[in-house]
């Protein structure tokens, strides 16, 4: 018996694929990086975790970025989980600024890496693997320090900020 030929399907067109991907609720982020006395950070929703043993998250960042060039250059980053009332960090860190940092509360790592004061967490990794995707890399990294404190996330939805609401009841 004979197989037909796979047909392959259209294109899907841009507009389409940005408007399913808004559908798409997601924690906001800063991923930090550092060469030396050059900091960096870049807002970012597309973060996740691939492993508990050994713990590691993954990141997907534009090879045109500042970020990309200081994670592959240094193997080292960190990703900080925006409390909702940093909506205002989440704004910095998605335009490009000469001084990035200038201003905003932070610390350092145990990776060089700066963190967030006030993220409701921080997650340091060192760089164990890295893939092309299109115009990204998605680094993999092996979770070196983490540090929580009970707040609320900020989220991004349909293009805009957004802040959890309670729920009554049991959950369906």
């Amino acid at each position: 018996m004979s197989r037909a030929a796979p047909v392959a399907a259209p294109p899907v067109e841009t507009a389409d694929f940005k408007a399913a991907m808004r559908a798409l609720a997601a924690s906001v982020t800063v991923i930090t990086s550092r060469r030396g006395d050059q900091l960096n950070g870049m807002t970012a929703t597309a973060v996740c975790s691939v492993s508990t043993a050994p713990p590691q998250i993954l990141a997907v960042v534009n090879r045109e970025t500042t970020s990309h060039g200081l994670i592959a250059d240094t193997g080292a980053f960190a990703v900080n989980i925006l409390a909702a009332h940093q909506q205002d960090l989440a704004g910095r860190f998605a335009r490009r600024l000469d001084q990035p940092f200038e201003g905003v509360a932070h610390g350092w790592g145990e990776t060089g890496c700066p963190l967030l004061a006030e993220a409701v967490a921080v997650i340091e990794c060192r760089l164990r693997e890295r893939h092309h995707a299109g115009t990204h890399t998605i680094f993999v990294g092996e979770v070196v320090g983490v540090s929580c404190r009970g707040a609320e996330p900020l989220l991004y939805f349909d293009g805009g900020y957004r802040r959890l609401a309670a729920t009554s009841g049991a959950v369906v």
